[in-house]
């Protein structure tokens, strides 16, 4: 065998030691979750959705995230950094929080564990706690179960405060006083648009007569607008005082 032939062959010998090499140098990561649809990410590329999945990554640095859910809003993310320095396998499981929401008739309603206060609803609850107080000013106080958050049941506080007062708009002497205004309003013009037209009148024909009909309507007027005007005032001071 000639000396060319020897390291032709040697040559062919590496090279298919090497890529038997490279092809054995990776790890079998194994990952497993609490939560059916969790959504895994290997350095930023999506795997896919499930509870226990199976990657070949090979040696180096490598980050993990998973999502609880990709569907579901504010969902818990979990993320770790490994680091495969040599081929085999490795079992990874990583364990979601229990969590859920609590929400309530009305809102900001204050939450309580025992004598502690836990925050205020709408609420992201950790899983573990028994019964839970929910207090309100001008409601009535209740319990709630995590049984009962579980299947979804918000809960309506009953108010036992005092209504609030009516406000000025919206009452009956509102209405009273606007439809007042209006009429006095009217009144007023009339009876201003009467004197004007027996005055021109009395230009033309200088009966005396007209003149003493003239004031009887200035003064009907004139009292017309001041009762208009003590109206306006009085609704300008009820919305001033509410």
């Amino acid at each position: 065998m000639s000396l060319v032939t020897k390291n032709i062959l040697l040559l062919v010998i590496v090279y298919s030691f090497c890529i038997s090499y490279a092809q054995e140098s990776f790890t079998i990561l194994t990952i497993q979750t609490n939560v059916d649809s969790a959504g895994l990410f290997i350095d930023d590329n999506f795997i896919s959705v499930g509870n226990a999945f199976q990657i070949k990554l090979e040696p180096g640095a490598h980050s993990i995230q998973i999502v609880e859910n990709l569907k579901k809003w504010n969902a818990e993310i979990i993320t770790d950094t490994i680091q495969i320095e040599k081929s085999g396998e490795l079992f990874l499981n990583y364990t979601f929080k229990d969590q859920s929401i609590l929400n309530t008739s009305p809102q900001d309603v204050y939450v309580f564990e025992k004598d502690s206060l836990v925050g205020f609803t709408p609420i992201l609850l950790d899983a573990g706690f028994k019964e839970l107080k929910l207090e309100k000013p001008d409601y009535k106080s209740t319990y709630i179960t995590p049984e009962e958050i579980s299947n979804g049941k918000m809960p309506e506080l009953i108010f036992t405060g005092q209504p609030p007062d009516q406000q000025f708009y919206g009452s009956t002497l509102f209405t009273i006083l606007l439809g007042t205004a209006i009429a006095l309003g009217a009144t007023t013009a009339y009876y201003k648009l009467e004197a004007d037209n027996l005055f021109e009148e009395y230009k033309i024909t200088g009966n005396p007569e007209l003149v003493s009909e003239v004031d009887n309507y200035d003064l009907l007027s004139g009292a017309a607008l001041i009762a208009f005007e003590v109206n306006i005032g009085l609704i300008i001071y009820f919305f001033l005082a509410e």
